[in-house]
């Protein structure tokens, strides 16, 4: 296995090899990465609890505080 190439999602590798990856073997692994409200940049969800707008998570949504900026 070439330690370059990129990885695949799951149904890319069911797609390739027809079959589910054997744990013995490959590791699957899930990220969630969000982008900030701020400046669109990626962030990880654990990230949140951090930030200061942050306000809570539910299920696939997370919730950050509006900036009403005064004009």
């Amino acid at each position: 296995m070439d330690a370059m190439t990129p990885e695949l999602t799951l149904e890319d590798f069911r797609q390739l090899f027809g079959e589910d990856p054997d744990p013995s073997v490959y590791r699957i692994v899930n990220i969630e990465v969000i982008t900030s409200p701020d400046d669109q940049q990626p962030m990880l969800v654990t990230e949140c609890g951090r930030y200061s707008r942050f306000v809570r998570r539910e299920g696939d949504d997370i919730y950050f505080r509006k900036r009403i900026d005064p004009s």
